[in-house]
């Protein structure tokens, strides 16, 4: 520490040795982060509209495309939904296989409808799509999220005390056992009736 005595009172002067400025670490590495792309897993409850919330407000500031992933574990237990593949090749030409008009229709249609309508009144500006795969909530959040090279997955989680819960875990601990892609938890502590006082 130097004291410099030209400007009247003494001043302290700080001086840092040039080593000790190197071994700092660099805070670039703090702006490396970008989203492009958020997965966002929705089962149509209030807390994955929560999940859905933060991930907007990350798409608005990051301009970052947002999937919606609907997972379908126990198809006899919906409603009534439909989905149409018709090719729209013509008569005569060749037939491919990629080449189809796909027509959803149902409760499932407008569930899309609503999130992505959702997302595009809030502000989104960047592309807001709707993916619906059936299978176990967690192979297929795990698959997804690495197919399609997600920068962010935001969950919804409920914490449940419950034994069960606790030996089985939930599903969010079981995508963060078998991904390597950052999570955004939304947690909310599960609500219990106040007894009257």
């Amino acid at each position: 520490m130097a004291t410099d005595k030209t400007s009247g009172p003494e001043t302290e002067i700080m001086s840092t040795p040039a080593a000790s400025v190197a071994s700092q670490p660099k805070a670039a590495a703090v702006a490396d982060v970008k989203y492009n792309r958020l997965l966002v897993p929705h089962d149509g409850s209030e807390m994955s509209d929560k999940a859905l919330n933060h991930a907007i407000y990350l798409s608005k500031i990051s301009n970052a495309e947002i999937v919606i992933l609907n997972v379908l574990e126990h198809l006899h237990s919906r409603d009534s939904s439909s989905i149409t593949a018709t090719s729209k090749e013509e008569h005569g030409s060749q037939k491919s296989d990629r080449n189809l008009e796909i027509k959803l229709e149902g409760d499932v249609k407008d569930m899309i409808e609503q999130k992505i309508s959702l997302c595009k009144q809030a502000g989104v500006e960047g592309q807001v799509s709707y993916k619906i795969q059936t299978g176990k909530p967690v192979d297929e959040i795990v698959k997804v999220s690495e197919e399609m090279n997600v920068d962010l997955i935001v969950m919804a989680s409920r914490k449940d005390s419950s034994l069960v819960k606790r030996i089985l875990g939930s599903t969010v601990r079981k995508v963060m056992d078998g991904i390597t892609k950052p999570i955004l938890v939304i947690h909310e502590k599960e609500s219990s009736n106040p007894s009257p006082s």
